[in-house]
């Protein structure tokens, strides 16, 4: 009986794993830096995948990034990008919880 050894399974089964996951960040990475400067909401709703009654809440949560210079409906881009580095998705799904009930 044969034993596969450590280099024979780091080239069968972790470097194509490895390689799909950097093409999978990359890809996200690139999609980040193609969004405009000034998220509107059409945007956000594209980005997050949501409705907007979803998004009405998102932003209604006190945490969400503020509008654009006061403009409803606009946000800046590397605002909603930190936010979205910050936010705990577990207290996020809660959040919104707590907003479908009120």
């Amino acid at each position: 009986m044969e034993y596969p050894t450590n280099q024979r399974v780091l080239e069968t089964d972790f470097y194509p794993y490895l390689q799909k996951k950097l093409e999978e960040y990359t890809d996200r990475l690139l999609a980040m830096a193609q969004l405009p400067l000034v998220l509107t909401n059409t945007d956000l709703k594209r980005l997050f995948q949501i409705s907007d009654s979803t998004l009405n809440r998102l932003v209604k949560l006190g945490d969400f990034p503020s509008c654009w210079y006061g403009i409803r409906g606009h946000y800046l881009r590397d605002d909603v990008l930190e936010w979205m580095r910050k936010s705990d998705a577990d207290g996020f799904r809660e959040q919104m919880r707590l907003l479908r009930s009120l």
